[in-house]
């Protein structure tokens, strides 16, 4: 079941799909985020350009940074079907939080410099936020920038950057008021990954796809890589990640990874016999709907003017907390099969229940659910840190 929508929308979700059929075989869908082979990222990057040709990169942001100027509700039909349909697109660091950051804080220059290099897929962005001794715990960063004349100099070390060494710039936040409080000290950054001092160490994600630890040693950055004002990164971020208008679909996803298991279920005879089984797949549905429900709440609210300081932070937590019991309840309906690899000739739905098995837990990327539930706790309920 979705959510009624008008018929205008539901127009644009057919172009979307139609896009989709056209542009993406069935055998070119993956997620980059967990295979990054080179022939793989060869293709992600080809079918992100025919996005950003068909001006669906930046879709609400205002038109004369060469955005679209649509209404958030048109890029969360545009997420769904993408992530429904595993479609490969690249520069999500770029798009959501770097562009998000722009557009709140950015310079004018900023804006007509940056953004449009984003939505034209020129610029690829890697995310510098997560550190090895604070996690993406923005009150405990440690990296510093320092002001040395016209530049800044950065200092530290970055953990699970992902998508490295095929990014061009870095998204640095970066310390720059010791002496103040967090919501005050900390600035953003653009830094250009083969600028001198920048050095990354790969290394495998468990879930597959690599991510680096990366190690800024002086890194002696110009005036204008400093994203708006100095000591306002904090805000900035907040305002990227939790208040942009739409919500990370991860229920469409889910969705479409549900729809295979009972396709797959219908070929076994008397899988769907099993009352238990029936229970799992009933239990998997809801957790979808209640996902959709969440997000579909935060647009309304956005919609009408009550956009919360924490937007997606609620359906974050119950999407990242309910991927590894999804997992759970593929091996329990597809049994011991389901930990076959794809190299096994007897590996259920070409082995694709042992890979998400595996991703299920490696869902930190954009924040742990625990440190959504803290956004909430600080953010939606003012409760001290």
């Amino acid at each position: 079941m979705r959510t009624p929508l008008s018929k205008e929308k539901e127009a644009w979700r057919t172009e979307i799909r139609e896009f989709l059929a056209a542009e993406l075989p069935r055998r070119d869908a993956f997620n980059p985020e967990f295979d990054d082979a080179s022939e793989q990222w060869e293709k992600a990057i080809e079918f992100s350009r025919k996005v950003s040709a068909k001006g669906w990169i930046g879709l609400t942001w205002p038109t004369q940074y060469g955005g679209g100027g649509r209404e958030p509700i048109d890029n969360q039909i545009l997420l769904e079907e993408f992530a429904a349909a595993d479609a490969p697109m690249i520069n999500s660091v770029g798009i959501f939080l770097a562009a998000g950051t722009i557009l709140v804080g950015g310079t004018e220059e900023q804006k007509a410099e940056l953004l449009p290099a984003i939505s034209g897929m020129h610029t690829l962005w890697a995310e510098g936020l997560t550190e090895p001794e604070a996690g993406s715990d923005l009150g405990s960063l440690q990296t510093r920038a320092v002001r040395d004349g016209a530049d800044w100099v950065i200092t530290g070390q970055k953990a699970y950057t992902s998508w490295g060494p095929m990014s061009d710039v870095l998204y640095v936040a970066a310390r720059t008021s010791p002496e103040e409080s967090t919501r005050d000290a900390v600035s953003i950054f653009v830094v250009d990954l083969k600028s001198a001092g920048v050095t990354l160490h790969p290394m495998r994600n468990y879930g597959g796809g690599v991510q680096s630890s990366t190690y800024l040693d002086k890194v002696r950055v110009p005036a204008k890589a400093l994203i708006g004002d100095e000591g306002k990164g904090w805000q900035y971020i907040m305002q990227a990640f939790y208040a942009s208008g739409t919500v990370e679909p991860i229920y469409a996803m889910q969705e479409a990874r549900l729809r295979d298991l009972l396709a797959h279920c219908r070929t076994q005879a008397g899988a769907l016999d099993d009352s238990h089984v029936r229970a799992d797949i009933a239990r998997l549905a809801a957790m979808i709907q209640s996902q959709r429900l969440l997000a579909y709440e935060i647009l309304g609210n956005n919609d009408a003017g009550r956009r919360q300081p924490y937007g997606g932070a609620v359906q974050q937590v119950v999407a990242k907390e309910f991927e590894p019991l999804f997992a759970q309840v593929y091996d329990r309906v597809l049994g011991p099969t389901s930990q076959l690899t794809a190299e096994s000739a007897f590996a259920p739905l070409n082995g694709k229940p042992e890979a998400w098995y595996r991703q299920s837990f490696a869902n930190h990327a954009g924040g742990t659910a625990q440190l959504k539930r803290m956004v909430l706790a600080t953010r939606g309920l003012g409760l001290p840190r």
